[in-house]
């Protein structure tokens, strides 16, 4: 029987065809060469999900948009439970880089399908993901819409009173972007196990280490706020 670091050695991933997916969806929101500008709901996130989606559907992957534009793809389990998700978000900051939560998104896409080439139908199910929304660029106070949705964590109001630089609400955001904002408690999931994310690193920590990889432990939070004087 083959052990489990045997098996890891044997799974082929090519890191040529991570950084072709990458420049790839960089195109959505194409930014001065080397960024990306792409909020969420915009024509461009719009296109970069809708092409997302194309290559989950290519993988193999049964592919789900859910209320918020969360795009799900599921690789069935041969036993019952909850699923193990792998992913990030796809929209950027303004400007942000083009390897900002694009490259979790498509690494986890391209780990589930050569597992799946390479080894067949998994154990547990597993499922791609690509977050509609992290940044907090366009809805400053939405940060997290995508997350927040599939943890039950949006009230109702806030569809109205999250607005961006131009004064359209979240709700309307959601309805330009052909999503029913009425549906939103339709995201909320509790059949998630796992969930792990790839991320690059935004500090010079592992660089300096010469570390391929780390693993978080610990991570600050932020609050902003708006003074008026």
């Amino acid at each position: 029987m083959a052990r489990e670091n045997d098996v890891a050695r044997t799974i082929n991933i090519d890191p040529g065809h991570v950084e072709r997916l990458i420049l790839d969806l960089g195109r959505f929101g194409e930014h001065s060469g080397t960024g990306v500008w792409r909020t969420v709901y915009s024509p461009e996130w719009v296109a970069a999900a809708n092409h997302f989606a194309g290559w989950l559907r290519e993988a193999g992957l049964a592919v789900h948009h859910d209320a918020v534009g969360n795009v799900w793809g599921k690789l069935e389990g041969s036993e019952p439970g909850a699923s193990i998700v792998s992913g990030s978000h796809i929209d950027s900051q303004t400007p942000g880089g083009r390897y900002d939560g694009a490259l979790g998104a498509i690494a986890a896409l391209v780990a589930v399908d050569a597992l799946a080439k390479q080894f067949g139908k998994p154990r547990r199910t597993i499922e791609v993901l690509a977050l509609c929304e992290e940044e907090g660029s366009r809805y400053a106070a939405a940060s997290l819409w995508g997350s927040r949705a599939i943890t039950g964590c949006i009230e109702p109001r806030e569809l109205d009173e999250l607005l961006d630089g131009d004064g359209v609400s979240i709700r309307q955001g959601m309805k330009d972007a052909g999503l029913d904002p009425n549906a939103i408690g339709s995201a909320e999931r509790n059949d998630i196990d796992t969930f792990i994310e790839l991320h690059i690193e935004q500090g010079p920590v592992l660089e300096a280490a010469d570390l391929a990889v780390g693993l978080v432990t610990a991570i600050n939070g932020l609050r902003h706020y708006s003074v008026e004087l």
